[in-house]
């Protein structure tokens, strides 16, 4: 078991004794163990805390040979974490999971001080980004299938000591010009800045490749090359440091280079029309090289951020192109076993929606918590009362996975929805219904999944993303795909009418709304779910369900007279869950918004984005 755990300093001068104790759990698949718990009553790493328990503890008498070349790995809810994580940063309530990884390299000794709250985590993804999809970036490249890694940083720490500390990434990450690239903006940071506004981000790590605005100026034996500059207009000249003009000052007993280049050619030219007459000159003062220097830094620095300005401005196709390569890298990522482990098991709290007596309304719906199913307002049209009472019954199915339909479990809804809100409500649009499930006996209940309110994760701007749901009524599918960000989406459309313009009629009126005043309210991207699959959760890469797929901007083919879609949107999670607990305080529902209010504290940012905002919510 040494090859598997390594030993953690345990001078108590390193982590004093402070009021400590938060609890966790942890899990070991491969060896059996599913669920142990830990108070943890000292601050210290995580290995320490681990490390209290006998179960654990346990795995040091396993035969060496079994061990021998492999390491663990340790996951959280905010990623793969190293075995020197500080303790106190683990979510409370947190299940660590525990697998085993083959080759593993030595991580850094992080040194952790007593508890306090100048930390932060952000987490960084094992595979390179812009620049660097070749480099290896790990220093164990078994790591690349655990991620992203979590990593952890006092708050004025650099973010370049912060990965060295962290010690699984390799020596290029340091060595090369690398920055963090962050996923969802695209915002760039340096690896001198300090890791103080990092905390909760994802990022991950690019090579910087920034365009030369001046040839190197350097000396090799005795030749000086030229610089170029550029002047107040923004044009470029090409001025040798050491003038070579008779007017430069000079004592004749300074020493001097021996050769000055005069002139420079085009790039690609050879070597040998490089070669010019050289001429030896004295050495002018160096307040003459300084004064060049200050009088042309100024519009130096413009320059290079207008041209980096310039690069930024990808056109469609330039943004196109990327987004093909990113759902190249999505398909893979949400193919790895772990991953679609961790969505079929998410899966399961997913249902078939059914609407009796409405021919062709079938929908998906997910278990919010307890008994209460989130789904679209739209499946009910005009058989809900104002006061919220079904005319209609509906029944929800679980485990509808089997085309033969074994194994599936039905739950009748009750008449009277908890929620029922389907408006343009001002800037934003609704389109949301709360069922409650009437379990017959107590055998039924238990027969409930999981909800998935404490899987709440914010929306990526960008990335991919993965819908589960029942499209066209049929058995429970899950499809892959890739976000397209608000600033392209106007341009990916008109792409598809372009393309398709001879058979498009008519295009819904929500499609210009989207494209104009309420970009934010709408998340898009292209897939096959259509029919029956609205209501159905939707996943980052993270496991994190962040919106309900609510439908498409639809048009008639004029050739098919079939109803075809230009693209498909989901409505953020957020905005549904902040019009929801409005509504219970309203009603004064205190019992179900004391739920609610239970769940959320199992995720810290929906708690505080629901019930400790001091500004409510813009509904005008």
């Amino acid at each position: 078991m040494a090859a598997m755990v390594k030993s953690e300093p345990l001078e108590s001068d390193i982590y004093p004794e402070t009021k400590h104790c938060h609890s966790f759990s942890f899990s070991f698949p491969t060896h059996k163990i599913t669920k142990e718990e830990i108070t943890c009553t000292k601050p210290g790493t995580i290995l320490r805390a681990l490390e209290t328990n006998d179960t654990f503890k346990g795995l040091n008498q396993m035969d060496k040979k079994t061990l021998k070349g492999k390491d663990i790995v340790i996951k959280s809810c905010k990623g793969y974490i190293v075995k020197h994580f500080p303790c106190w940063l683990i979510e409370e309530d947190d299940l660590l999971t525990i697998e085993m990884v083959t080759h593993a390299t030595d991580e850094t000794a992080g040194v952790t001080d007593e508890e306090t709250d100048n930390y932060v985590t952000f987490s960084v993804e094992t595979r390179a980004g812009k620049n660097s999809k070749t480099k290896q970036i790990l220093r164990n490249i078994q790591l690349q299938s655990y991620g992203p890694l979590c990593v952890y940083a006092k708050q004025k720490q650099e973010v370049k000591q912060a990965l060295r500390n962290d010690g699984r990434f390799s020596n290029i990450v340091f060595e090369q010009k690398c920055q963090l690239s962050e996923r969802s903006t695209g915002s760039k940071v340096s690896m001198g800045q300090i890791a103080k506004k990092l905390n909760g981000r994802n990022f991950e790590i690019c090579l910087t490749k920034l365009k030369e605005t001046a040839t190197k100026m350097g000396t090799s034996d005795s030749i000086i090359k030229t610089k170029t500059f550029v002047n107040s207009e923004g044009d470029t000249a090409q001025t040798s440091l050491f003038d070579p003009s008779p007017d430069s000052e000079g004592d004749g007993t300074q020493t001097s280079p021996s050769t000055l280049t005069t002139k420079t050619s085009d790039v690609g030219e050879s070597s040998s029309r490089r070669k010019q007459k050289r001429k030896c000159n004295p050495m002018p003062e160096h307040g003459e090289i300084l004064k060049i220097l200050r009088n042309q830094f100024d519009d130096l620095v413009k320059q290079i951020e207008s041209r980096r300005e310039d690069r930024q401005k990808k056109t469609f196709p330039e943004e196109l192109d990327l987004m093909k390569q990113e759902f190249g890298k999505i398909r893979q990522k949400f193919s790895e076993v772990h991953r679609v482990k961790k969505l079929i098991e998410l899966g399961a709290s997913v249902c078939q929606v059914i609407v009796d007596g409405v021919q062709g309304v079938q929908g998906t719906g997910f278990v919010l918590f307890d008994n209460f199913v989130l789904t679209n307002a739209h499946l009910f049209g005009d058989n809900v009362r104002r006061n919220m009472q079904l005319l209609v019954d509906v029944s929800v199915k679980f485990n509808y996975e089997n085309p033969n339909g074994s194994d599936v479990n039905v739950f009748k809804a009750k008449t009277l929805l908890i929620d029922f809100q389907y408006e343009d409500k001002g800037k934003h649009y609704i389109d949301y219904a709360i069922l409650e499930m009437d379990p017959q006996n107590k055998k039924q209940q238990k027969k409930v999944p999981p909800g998935l309110l404490r899987e709440y994760g914010p929306v990526p701007a960008c990335g991919g993303a993965c819908l589960i749901g029942h499209p066209g009524g049929l058995v429970k599918q899950m499809e892959p795909t890739s976000i397209i960000g608000s600033e392209i989406r106007e341009e990916a459309a008109n792409k598809y009418k372009r393309e398709n313009g001879h058979a498009i009629f008519t295009i819904n009126e929500r499609y210009e709304e989207v494209m104009q005043e309420n970009k934010d309210d709408f998340v898009t991207y292209n897939t096959s779910f259509f029919h029956g699959s609205s209501g159905s959760p939707v996943f980052d890469d993270l496991g994190r369900v962040f919106g309900m797929h609510t439908g498409g901007f639809e048009y008639e083919d004029k050739r098919t007279q079939s109803k075809q879609s230009v693209l498909e949107y989901a409505l953020p999670l957020l905005t549904t869950l902040q019009n929801f607990v409005i509504r219970l305080k309203e009603d004064n529902k205190q019992d179900v918004l004391t739920r609610v209010q239970d769940e959320a504290q199992k995720n810290l940012f929906l708690f505080e984005a629901l019930f400790k905002t001091d500004e409510p919510m813009d509904m005008s």
